[in-house]
């Protein structure tokens, strides 16, 4: 190599035919004789490190001075903040104690036990003054406590009379002053160096609208404090001034609204920066950092020392080793852009022209078997997505087809549920029905009869709940059949009105219908038990403001709407408000707040009838129950005629054939037909009515027979036993009745296919005594289907 940019031989050429030039034959400038070179101690190194030290020193001085005031300010915002905090918390806790008391004393003025004073004053003894004592402390706070009548006599107090906390003449005659103007008042007096708080509540009753008597109290403003550094201020009291060297903070109090007068406020002072304690731990802790910062930038040093340099002793071993052992392939490390490294560079550039060939040749191949490597994973790689996207397809499909299986199973097996449900439920309350209306018949004027009202109550709210099944399950079974005909929209609006303006008063809401002329083709019973359900629905979940029922016309549609200032629903309860049992605010399943089935009837016949329901709601605000109505719907306005109820005729006498394998419906029934002054034939089965219109002479007048017999039997299979039997006696066909629990829409669908009037457990005394009188009539007149004679249930 020669160049301005060679490296100089290190040593001389040998002597032909040594040894030393065969082995630079080999790779020139290699030499047997060469001296191996010693490695060097690190000086440069530990300089390095000295270096560093002494300007880390310098530097760590500047950083902690600086530190050192960064933290002092820093402390010192974050002790204030402290301050503030506690204060705050303090004041919370104050307004806590304050409203407690506030709150006790009022609801003590709303007690009975005050009223009861008033008009008993020979009582005060036995009941008043003990009840009055047991208020000595409110929320661990001392009160003293005076009752009064109307013109601030005293009549009775907590025990309370001696000491600064006793109600003195003076309270007292501030007391008549507040009793004069009427309402609630507040103050604060200063009494032997004591501020304390005095409150007089009205004893105002229902039966007057003046006060009939006064209850004043008095506490100790510091007692309500319960910070030990924290003092209660008000509006008269000017804030004594803040020490030196400390910091005050106050907090206004939310009080109720007969406190507010007062301005109470909370402060709290605490010492304006903590130096010493600051001090005491700042310096030695800087101290220490300091130490560990020079020990790290010294062993950093060093570290970065042997770093530097650590390229020129790998140039060393490199040259010492291809000066020993010849050229095999090595390479210098090349780190960054300085010095040593264009002397690295250099030293390569020897050994590139021995390998530049091979290395090609080796990129080459190299090059070529990562493309063939590449296409061949991107191959797999593509057909493992093919195969996973069909296995994905396959499973989601499979997803699918079982959770609609699922959902289907679950749906039936509702259904089947409350089908089940609905009818082990009917039979015995079908039982306690007939038998209570029985018992009360039997009772007549007896001082237990009472009781047979309430239960007959209690009757009346399961009834409702297994009625509002039974309508959800003929919805179902689609035996309900609209009877469309002329209705006025203003006279259900007016029946509505009458019926709830009441109801609606006790509750404090005010309840009104906008009166309209619209006419149009619907079914009246099933339109009003639309509008009669959402009514029911806004009336209670609304304690408040009022309701409003009307409608107006829209572009293809006219729109019935109820708009409520309730509770309101949630935007993610509005879809779900139309289920069946679904409450979004009765977790307890309160009875009052009805069964979760009104508006999963209002949807169904809405559906049925072909109209639209929907609800817009804000919570807390109110809710609106639109229902739209098709134009086509809509007629011209036109008089119609109200039907007038027809009151059921008075039963007849006659007798009666009851089949019924259970054996509480059957005596029920039995003995409610009997008080009605008819004779009864009591059957488990068809055969063993059969037997028994053998036995007897008369034909029965009428036929009661349960769906469900034993041994899969059904009533209707009793009922037309009994009629052949009858017809082969040439004996006339009875009025026949199937009477069922069931509420599955097939049981449904078949009974109401079979043309007997169909009524569903539990049946009333009173459709009892119709069904008696209907079948009184002459048998022409009645017939085979009694259902045109008497409403659905």
């Amino acid at each position: 190599m020669s160049g301005p940019d060679s490296l100089p031989d290190p040593l001389p050429d040998p002597e032909p035919g040594s040894a030393g030039h065969r082995r630079r034959g080999a790779f020139p400038g290699a030499s047997a004789n060469a001296p191996r070179r010693l490695p060097t101690s690190g000086r440069l190194a530990r300089r390095f490190a000295l270096v560093s030290l002494m300007l880390g020193v310098l530097i760590a001085v500047l950083i902690g001075a600086s530190l050192y005031v960064v933290s002092s300010r820093h402390l010192a915002r974050q002790h204030h903040a402290n301050v503030e905090a506690n204060a705050t918390l303090a004041a919370r806790q104050t307004e806590g104690v304050v409203n407690t008391i506030a709150t006790t004393v009022r609801e003590l003025a709303d007690n009975s036990v005050l009223a009861t004073a008033l008009v008993d004053s020979a009582g005060k003894e036995t009941y008043l003054a003990p009840f009055l004592r047991s208020f000595n402390h409110i929320a661990s706070v001392p009160v003293a406590m005076v009752f009064t009548d109307f013109e601030g006599e005293p009549i009775a107090d907590n025990g309370r009379h001696s000491g600064a906390l006793a109600v003195s003449p003076a309270d007292m005659a501030w007391l008549r002053k507040a009793i004069a103007a009427g309402r609630p008042a507040a103050t604060v007096v200063h009494q032997d160096g004591t501020h304390f708080l005095l409150a007089a509540e009205m004893l105002i009753y229902s039966r007057t609208a003046s006060p009939e008597g006064a209850l004043i109290y008095k506490v100790p403003l510091d007692a309500m404090v319960l910070h030990p550094e924290a003092m209660l201020l008000h509006a008269n009291e000017t804030p004594p001034p803040v020490p030196d060297g400390m910091v005050a903070v106050t907090i206004p109090l939310k009080v109720p609204d007969r406190l507010a007068g007062l301005d109470l406020r909370l402060r709290l002072e605490a010492p304006g920066v903590p130096t010493a304690a600051f001090l005491s731990w700042m310096l030695p802790a800087y101290g220490l950092a300091a130490a560990a910062a020079l020990l790290a930038i010294y062993v950093g040093s060093r570290a970065v020392g042997n770093h530097l340099t650590r390229s020129l002793r790998e140039l060393e071993r490199l040259a010492g080793a291809i000066a020993t052992d010849g050229f095999t392939g090595q390479r210098a490390t090349v780190r960054g852009n300085d010095e040593v490294s264009a002397l690295a560079t250099g030293f390569n550039a020897m050994l590139d022209h021995i390998a530049a060939i091979q290395r090609e040749r080796e990129m080459r191949a190299a090059e070529e078997i990562t493309i063939q490597r590449t296409l061949a994973e991107r191959a797999e790689q593509a057909r493992a997505e093919a195969e996973g996207s069909r296995n994905e397809a396959e499973r989601s499909r499979q997803e699918a087809v079982m959770a609609l299986m699922v959902a289907e199973r679950a749906n039936a097996a509702k259904t089947h549920f409350l089908a089940a449900a609905s009818h082990d439920l009917r039979q015995p309350v079908q039982s306690l029905v007939l038998l209570t209306s029985a018992l009360g018949i039997r009772l007549g004027d007896h001082p237990a009869a009472s009781l047979v009202g309430s239960i007959e109550a209690s009757m009346d709210a399961l009834c409702r709940l297994l009625d509002a099944i039974l309508d959800i399950s003929k919805l179902d079974a689609g035996t309900v059949s609209p009877n469309v005909q002329a209705v006025s929209l203003g006279a259900i609006f007016a029946r509505l009105e009458g019926e709830y303006r009441l109801r609606a008063a006790e509750k404090g809401v005010a309840f009104h219908s906008v009166p309209t002329t619209v006419t149009l083709n619907a079914d009246p019973a099933l339109l009003e038990r639309i509008i009669r359900n959402l009514v029911e629905n806004a009336l209670r979940y609304t304690d408040h403001g009022r309701i409003l029922l009307g409608c107006r016309r829209t572009r293809g549609s006219l729109s019935i709407q109820i708009h409520d200032t309730g509770i309101g629903i949630s935007p993610e309860h509005l879809e779900r408000i139309f289920h069946e049992f679904y409450q979004v605010s009765n977790p307890t399943r309160n009875r009052g707040k009805g069964l979760g089935l009104g508006l999963a009837i209002v949807d169904r016949l809405a559906r049925l009838l072909g109209y639209r329901v929907h609800v817009a709601s804000r919570p807390d605000k109110g809710s609106c129950f639109t229902l739209d109505i098709p134009t086509p719907a809509l007629r011209a306005a036109a008089a119609i005629t109200a039907q007038t109820a027809e009151r059921p005729p008075e039963p007849g006498r006659g007798m009666a054939l009851v089949i019924d394998d259970d054996p509480l419906v059957r005596e029920g029934l039995t003995l409610l037909i009997e008080d009605f002054g008819w004779r009864v034939l009591a059957a488990d089965s068809a055969a063993d009515a059969l037997r028994l219109l053998r036995e007897g002479s008369k034909t029965p007048d009428l036929v009661i027979a349960d769906y469900r017999l034993e041994a899969g039997a059904t009533g209707l299979e009793a009922i037309r036993a009994v009629e052949t039997a009858l017809q082969a006696q040439g004996r006339p066909s009875p009025l026949s009745v199937v009477l069922t629990g069931d509420t599955a829409p097939q049981r449904i669908a078949d009974a109401e296919a079979s043309g007997y009037r169909i009524l569903h457990k539990p049946i009333a005394a009173k459709d009892v005594a119709q069904l008696l009188s209907l079948s009184a009539r002459p048998q022409g007149s009645a017939g085979r289907n009694l259902g045109a004679a008497m409403p659905q249930d």
